[in-house]
């Protein structure tokens, strides 16, 4: 169709006479409503007033609305019926979205935060996301885990969004901040920065949650919800391929997968009534289940993760949790057993980097020390290996650790 208006003033496509006119909601407001026969609302789950009005005037008309997320509360009042033509699985399994991966490194305490309107309380919400040692978790989890992938992060507020760009940031991770607030060509510039790879991580609260198109292959979702239209559509901003993001790896420290489930097995097969400040979809599928040994999530019924092999329950129930690192105990020696020959690969790229960096071999005994809780004994073979990124990456997040207790005992 090339005979399209835009109802927009003094753009290139006003053109009253056209029979297709395309404008927004708040342009619907301002003017007297246009003679219509149909009406297609996209993005139908968001409430807008001027629609539901036009709706209730005139029932004489077409109105069609699309929604990847038909969720919200008191739809069923509005639109007459509804069609799945497709679904998130369909379009995974046919190719056309990413496979995906979702990891539970941490899940905050939101038991003593108040229910608003259907929804976590933000400023409590706020309280709880905003805590030191969950701020360090979600860094350093990144710095271990996030192998530089383009990422974009969802924060509870634009406080917490804004700290969380300048701890990355600090750390050597190049992160922006985007808010509601945040012009046109300023979004634009940390975009187009974001394709580049000149930023790897893009902090919003809901501003990037919709409407957003990046090559994205890493999702940080640190704002709790009980929206599963908002769970999807955060999620779903990495599912999009692009050129090197053929696949997605959640980290999920907000428990939202815990709570809400899988985004491909959120059920949109039934239009919600009820009063439209209710956010929360009612589940038909159990919840998924997270790995004790490398926090993957996985399918409930499942009896060993897919992941690492592990079988799904942690022995003897007991974690230890230390800045992040989340290390499974085992009930005799009171830590993981790890074999000998990957302590070996350790002490050997240990010894690599202190060489590499002109220190003394002894930094490498005492690191060695730190992460496995034992000396090097003679045993271990002092052969100088080229340190992996797995070993870098550790290094690196115990240099922020160190650094943070620095800070915090300069502060009290």
């Amino acid at each position: 169709i090339v005979d399209i208006g835009a109802m927009q003033a003094a753009h290139v496509r006003t053109n009253r006479r056209a029979p297709v006119q395309i404008c927004s909601v708040q342009t619907l407001e301002r003017r007297e409503l246009p003679p219509a026969t149909v009406v297609i609302v996209d993005e139908a789950h968001v409430y807008a007033g001027v629609i539901s009005k036009w709706m209730q005037a005139r029932p004489d008309l077409v109105f069609i609305g699309l929604s990847a997320t038909p969720g919200r509360a008191g739809m069923a009042d509005e639109w007459q019926d509804l069609i799945v033509s497709v679904t998130t699985r369909d379009l995974i399994e046919a190719g056309y979205l990413s496979q995906y991966t979702v990891y539970a490194p941490t899940t905050p305490d939101l038991s003593n935060v108040k229910i608003v309107a259907g929804e976590y309380q933000a400023k409590g919400a706020a309280e709880v996301m905003a805590q030191s040692g969950l701020v360090g978790d979600i860094l350093q989890n990144y710095v271990l885990h996030g192998e530089d992938r383009p990422t974009l992060g969802f924060a509870v507020n634009v406080a917490h969004a804004k700290r969380m760009a300048e701890e990355f940031t600090a750390a050597g991770i190049p992160s922006a901040f985007v808010e509601a607030r945040t012009d046109t060509l300023e979004r634009e510039a940390i975009q187009n920065a974001f394709t580049r790879g000149e930023i790897r991580v893009i902090w919003s609260v809901r501003t990037m949650a919709a409407g957003v198109d990046l090559p994205i292959s890493g999702i940080i979702d640190a704002a709790p919800t009980r929206s599963a239209m908002l769970h999807q559509q955060k999620i779903g901003r990495g599912l999009r391929k692009n050129p090197g993001t053929e696949d997605l790896k959640v980290w999920d420290h907000a428990g939202n997968t815990l709570r809400l489930g899988f985004v491909h097995e959120l059920d949109w097969s039934t239009l919600p009534g009820g009063k439209r400040e209710v956010v929360k979809v009612e589940r038909k599928q159990p919840l998924p289940k997270e790995c004790g040994e490398c926090h993957f999530l996985m399918e409930p019924k499942v009896k060993e993760c897919p992941c690492c092999g592990a079988a799904r329950k942690v022995p003897n129930g007991y974690v230890e949790t230390a800045d992040g690192e989340l290390v499974p105990l085992n009930a005799e020696t009171g830590r993981a057993k790890v074999p000998t020959a990957v302590k070996q690969e350790w002490y050997g790229c240990l010894l690599g980097y202190a060489a590499e960096r002109g220190y003394a071999q002894g930094w490498a005994y005492h690191k060695f020390y730190e992460k496995f809780g034992i000396y090097p004994a003679s045993q271990f073979k002092k052969i100088q290996k080229i340190p992996t990124p797995e070993v870098r990456s550790w290094i690196k997040s115990r240099a922020i650790a160190a650094a943070k207790a620095r800070e915090a005992r300069r502060a009290s």
